[in-house]
């Protein structure tokens, strides 16, 4: 195989006459730098060999501390994407191979990215996520009063409510467990497989009462062409709060995304689910959920991305029968140090259909957040784990001030990466 050296833009210019002090600081700086471009050389070689050998997690960590240190090297990246690919952490595979899209790349490169991306999509067999954080249970809601004032027989009357703001440290696991398999619909240019996947979002409290188990399973038939990756197939999931059941869901889902060889994509969803609740007859109805965005890598290290949601919920509780829209703006950076940073916010309204007619005022909300999540990329603990944190921040105001409230939510954990 012919291998594609790095090439490092790191040339000093000196204009002017020079100084004999100054030319041994300049020639101490270039050995100095020679000798570190020989290093991270050395280093990426090695990789290549441990990926040749069919060692990909050791050539994982060798690539991640060459961007730890630049993270511009875009070949790095590239070939970071194929090691994450051929370790089948296929998620980390296609959000590298997408950010390098927006890279120095010959078209011919481009073509073989996306030929990879969509191989990903494509893929077959059995693979598996997990992440574990320690997170905020509770009510973590601060309002702005407890103090509301209701209409009872034409007068208004004040009352207060009496919440439970208490709090805790909760352990949460997130993961997923996925089995594809190629199927053949006679289709020419469309490639299809059959998918089954379950995923899991578990958060264990020291309080029972806090306990919040999902289960989610999906299945369907997802099918690839060359630019587009779509997916349809029914959903049914179960949420347990505390130990009980809280909400049963079944679920029709469509998904695409439509991408080209500049780093951008379209991307979109379309859900509807019918809901039961053991608990109360009055929490039972249906959803309808869809959204649509735009994302676009830059500079082969990092992406940007818009997209808008709507959620029609209907059930006879008046607090939950509603609808919501939202706008959020996202990104991911590489920087240095091997620190990648995804920072989100969002503006949204909930608007409810039949609030309460014991109210004075409107319930309805405007609210807008925040998110700032920071991973670790060159650094694996155990079997193949990296450090993450991750602030949230939120504000929602509405009419009736006791409805008004901030919150924030912090998480530490880990997740797999090999």
């Amino acid at each position: 195989m012919i291998r594609i050296l790095l090439v490092f833009a790191c040339m000093f210019i000196v204009a002017g006459p020079v100084h004999p002090v100054k030319a041994k600081a300049d020639t101490t700086q270039r050995v100095s730098q020679s000798a570190d471009q020989f290093e991270i050389e050395a280093l990426f070689l090695s990789g290549l060999t441990d990926l040749q050998n069919g060692r990909p997690d050791v050539a994982i960590e060798k690539f991640s501390s060459i961007l730890a240190a630049n993270p511009n090297l875009v070949r790095v990246r590239l070939e970071l994407a194929r090691a994450y690919f051929m370790a089948r952490q296929w998620n980390r595979a296609r959000n590298e191979f997408f950010s390098v899209l927006s890279g120095d790349l010959p078209d011919p490169v481009r073509a073989r990215v996306l030929a990879f991306i969509r191989e990903i999509d494509a893929r077959r067999g059995f693979d598996w996520d997990l992440s574990l954080r320690f997170t905020t249970v509770g009510n973590p809601r601060k309002y702005d009063t407890d103090e509301i004032t209701l209409r009872f027989l034409g007068f208004n009357l004040p009352f207060t409510l009496n919440r439970d703001t208490s709090t805790e440290v909760g352990i949460r696991a997130t993961g997923a467990a996925n089995f594809r398999r190629p199927v053949n619909l006679g289709f020419s240019d469309l490639q299809t497989v059959a998918f089954a996947s379950f995923n899991f979002d578990v958060t264990e409290a020291r309080t029972s009462r806090y306990d919040d188990y999902v289960f989610v399973g999906r299945f369907g038939l997802r099918t690839l062409s060359q630019y587009t990756t779509a997916s349809f197939g029914p959903t049914i999931g179960t949420r347990l709060i505390g130990g009980q059941t809280y909400e049963n869901r079944v679920s029709l889902e469509g998904a695409f995304e439509r991408r080209n060889l500049l780093g951008g994509s379209v991307f979109g969803a379309l859900n509807a689910s019918k809901l039961h609740n053991p608990r109360s007859s009055a929490l039972d109805g249906h959803s309808f959920e869809g959204e649509l965005g735009l994302r676009r890598s830059v500079g082969g290290r990092g992406l940007i991305g818009i997209s808008a949601f709507y959620q029609d919920k209907s059930v006879e509780d008046a607090l939950e029968n509603y609808t919501r829209k939202r706008v959020s703006v996202f990104g991911r950076y590489d920087a240095r140090g091997g620190f990648t940073f995804r920072p989100s916010v969002y503006l949204e309204s909930k608007s409810f259909k039949t609030p309460s007619p014991l109210l004075t005022a409107s319930p309805d909300e405007t609210s807008w957040g925040s998110t700032l999540r920071i991973e670790k990329n060159d650094l694996f603990i155990g079997n193949g784990f990296s450090p993450f944190g991750l602030i949230e921040y939120s504000r929602a105001d509405s009419d009736i001030p006791a409805y008004s409230f901030s919150e924030t939510n912090f998480e530490l954990g880990i997740e797999r990466r090999f």
